[in-house]
């Protein structure tokens, strides 16, 4: 029986001392590469459908904002048809702030056909300022909606500073 064993053993340090071993570790070592390599593709392609760097296109594209105008830009001309004080400008001012927190949410790939459908996307606990946001969403939409609708300089700079407030929340303003 011992001889059997020594035998067995002999034949396997004879087996890996041959040439054959260092074969078969080049096709383990092949091997192991392809299905590593199948494996990253793998990984690449459900992270690219489940849209999970979001963050990081929003954050290349930020700078490169719509019109050619980086966020701060954009948010400077709000602010100037605000200091400008008549009502026309002072409407103005808050419906370009709706449309930019309404572009930000379409970057940020909240689904939904209109703005208030994205807004309901946002919990309170992920955006604390989202009931400031949907104050200045009503607030346009009274301008929108009702030709009549006086818009006061105290409430134009309140609508504005919800949505300043959102945008600073979001980081998109710095």
């Amino acid at each position: 029986m011992i001889t059997y064993f020594l035998d067995l053993y002999d034949l396997i340090v004879n087996y890996f001392g041959s040439a054959n071993i260092s074969a078969i570790v080049l096709i383990l070592q092949i091997t192991s590469w392809l299905v590593s390599v199948l494996l990253l593709w793998m990984i690449v392609v459900l992270l690219k459908r489940s849209d999970a760097g979001w963050w990081i296109r929003e954050g290349a594209l930020a700078k490169n904002f719509a019109y050619g105008l980086n966020p701060n830009q954009r948010w400077e001309q709000v602010k100037a048809r605000l200091q400008k004080g008549d009502e026309a400008n002072l409407k103005l001012a808050v419906i370009e702030a709706d449309n930019l927190m309404d572009e930000i949410l379409k970057r940020m790939g909240l689904p939904g056909a209109t703005f208030e459908e994205r807004l309901k996307q946002i919990e309170v606990q992920e955006v604390g300022s989202v009931d400031k946001v949907w104050e200045g969403h009503r607030t346009r939409d009274m301008i929108v909606h009702q030709p009549n609708f006086h818009l006061s300089q105290e409430e134009a700079e309140k609508t504005i500073a919800d949505f300043e407030a959102a945008l600073r929340e979001l980081e998109y303003l710095s």
